[in-house]
């Protein structure tokens, strides 16, 4: 490599770096998903630790957005195994499937070694606020009470919050979405006297998406 080609592609590094200086000042200046992802990989890699991020699975546009709580460290994906398995079928009752929804977990998937850090979980508080004002759904489904306690501020159970609906806005977010809890797969499956409960909320939720 000679001189000018050194230059130029140093100049380029520092456009680059430029970049990833802007976006790691704060998730809620990002504008864009990716931006949040790219930033996410930043504060990873000061902690040494590289690995992709895909923070929403489905579609990113749709008007319903399902809020998980965390994942296990083996999962390929948010709600897996034998409650994705669940799940999927939940989506279905109501025609609905993973293509057709928004689906989120507030710790993201393989970095659940996190859910007791109190600095990521300020990070990641952030960083799911601002995932919920760039999806923008008009319908919010909680799922777990994890993602009550860290979400909605509140020291809650689902089986409390269940059965209605409530208006839910991020700090920066002068929209209202129409907010419903729905009980997690993993309790279905261990508690399956509820699943006449979460019927009865998934018609609902089919209810207000026109089904």
């Amino acid at each position: 490599m000679n001189l000018e080609e050194f230059q130029v592609k140093k100049s380029q590094n520092d456009s680059d770096n430029q970049i990833n200086i802007d976006i790691i000042n704060s998730p809620s200046k990002a504008t864009s998903i990716e931006q949040i992802e790219d930033f996410l990989k930043n504060e990873l890699l000061k902690l040494n630790i590289n690995q992709p991020i895909n923070l929403v699975e489905g579609d990113k546009n749709s008007k319903i957005l399902f809020f998980y709580g965390k994942c296990d460290i083996t999962d390929e994906k948010i709600i897996d195994k034998a409650s994705g398995e669940l799940f999927d079928k939940m989506l279905s009752s109501i025609k609905l499937d993973r293509k057709q929804i928004s689906l989120v977990s507030y710790i993201p998937r393989g970095l659940s070694e996190f859910d007791s850090n109190h600095k990521m979980n300020s990070i990641l508080q952030l960083i799911n606020y601002r995932l919920i004002e760039l999806i923008n759904p008009k319908y919010l489904i909680i799922m777990s009470n994890y993602c009550i306690k860290m979400l909605l501020a509140a020291d809650l159970s689902s089986m409390s919050l269940r059965g209605k609906w409530f208006d839910f806005n991020t700090p920066n977010d002068v929209v209202p979405k129409k907010c419903r809890v729905l009980y997690e797969p993993s309790l279905l499956i261990n508690n399956p006297e509820l699943k006449k409960d979460a019927w009865e909320d998934l018609k609902e939720i089919k209810k207000q998406l026109g089904g």
